[in-house]
């Protein structure tokens, strides 16, 4: 389906979008009056992309829990994938450990022409008991999960009503799974029309975030930036050694057929967003089953964000660093594992992770406020993290497949 919803060389277009957008940012003033018009293609594409995404999500995991056959399969999947995310978050937070505690760019930067810090408001998120955290991951109410965009709701509806799928031995389940796969279809063909604007929109959605950013926040953030992209290649490495050792395939090869996906995740700096061109990616480029990528996908953009966990990793040692608060090995441990514990079963609120993460750091004496020393260039980090979650949950597809499937 990737060749019909995708323009042909969608990635160079964009690419090409990406450069138009960074020059007419650095070289070309806008006023006040059309900054709204500059930002409105980009912003337009993303609504477009975020209108689906609820639509998508359950069918797409019905159908991929649907697909599996049985309980038994469902089982070995997820026996599989779980201890898998697991692995991958914990080697991502180790590299971010390590490169920020071998370059220390906190000790290297001139504090004085770095941006005014923000006041964060930290919100309780970290109140609630594990009781209530696992209660808060049960969509009791369907509606409400749709409306707060709680993605981890969502998909465990989904994983309900498609193993119900699989128990209920009527031919009424038939007629609602014909209702899913129009669901998906008509959500795809949505996507197919957002595409066509994508290169305009990246280039829109470019100009937007350097005029949010700033070249003064670039040059003085530069060695605590090279950390977090430096890690996150390091990551990239790993998913490709993981691509050719456990998957069977070349690595080249699969870097090229999910291009799209990683450009568009660039892009948006969403990984649910870029769900849908995930989706059709694993189907058409990568050849995976409809029950793998159906039930890896959406799963993955939910908990797995092993570029975020790295991310998380390297502000909280840098933010150490510049309030020289040494951590010991048990303690940076128990935070990183906490942080990324505590973004699991809370709402979908935008920037939940550094609110938790601000949160989180203010218990150990480093000032919530701290954390709005990077703000300035979160949105390119961003960027870049959302790509490397995007490349982490399509690796993730193809290495179930050689499980699930031996291919």
């Amino acid at each position: 389906m990737t060749d019909s919803i995708l323009p042909k060389n969608l990635w160079l277009k964009i690419l090409i979008g990406m450069v138009i957008g960074i020059l007419v940012a650095l070289y070309v003033p806008i006023s006040d009056t059309l900054k709204p018009w500059v930002s409105l293609p980009g912003d337009l594409f993303i609504a477009l992309l975020k209108m689906v995404i609820v639509p998508l999500v359950l069918s797409s995991v019905i159908l991929g829990i649907a697909s599996a056959g049985s309980l038994n399969a469902l089982k070995s999947m997820g026996a599989r994938l779980i201890p898998y995310f697991i692995l991958t978050t914990a080697v991502a937070i180790t590299i971010g450990i390590g490169i920020t505690s071998f370059v220390e760019p906190g000790l290297a930067i001139d504090k004085s022409i770095m941006a005014p810090a923000e006041k964060i408001t930290t919100q309780t998120l970290l109140d609630m008991s594990i009781p209530d955290r696992i209660m808060n991951t049960i969509p009791v109410n369907p509606v409400e999960a749709q409306l707060s965009k709680n993605m981890l709701q969502l998909v465990i509806l989904g994983i309900i009503v498609g193993i119900s799928l699989l128990t209920i031995k009527r031919k009424t389940t038939k007629t609602f799974r014909d209702i899913c796969e129009f669901t998906q279809d008509l959500c795809l063909m949505v996507v197919s029309w957002a595409m066509w604007l994508a290169p305009i929109a990246v280039a829109s959605l470019m100009v937007k975030a350097i005029g949010t950013m700033g070249m003064s926040a670039l040059s003085s953030m530069a060695l605590y930036m090279a950390c977090v992209v430096g890690g996150l290649l390091c990551i990239l490495v790993f998913y490709m050694i993981v691509v050719w050792v456990v998957a069977k395939r070349n690595p080249l090869i699969f870097l090229s057929d999910i291009r799209n996906a990683q450009m568009i995740a660039f892009s948006t700096s969403s990984s649910m967003a870029t769900m849908p061109v995930s989706l059709s990616v694993a189907e058409e480029r990568l050849k995976t089953s409809d029950d793998v990528h159906g039930f890896v996908i959406p799963l993955g953009a939910t908990i797995n964000m092993d570029g975020t966990a790295l991310y998380q990793a390297t502000v909280a040692i840098f933010l150490c660093q510049i309030f020289g608060i040494d951590l010991s090995l048990g303690e940076t441990i128990l935070l990183l594992i906490t942080t990324i514990g505590a973004s699991i079963g809370t709402p979908g609120l935008p920037g939940v992770g550094l609110i938790v993460l601000a949160t989180i750091l203010s218990s150990i004496g480093v000032p919530a406020e701290g954390i709005g020393l990077i703000l300035g260039v979160d949105r390119l980090l961003d960027m870049c993290r959302t790509t490397i979650n995007v490349t982490g949950d399509l690796t993730a597809t193809v290495v179930m497949e050689r499980w699930m499937h031996g291919k």
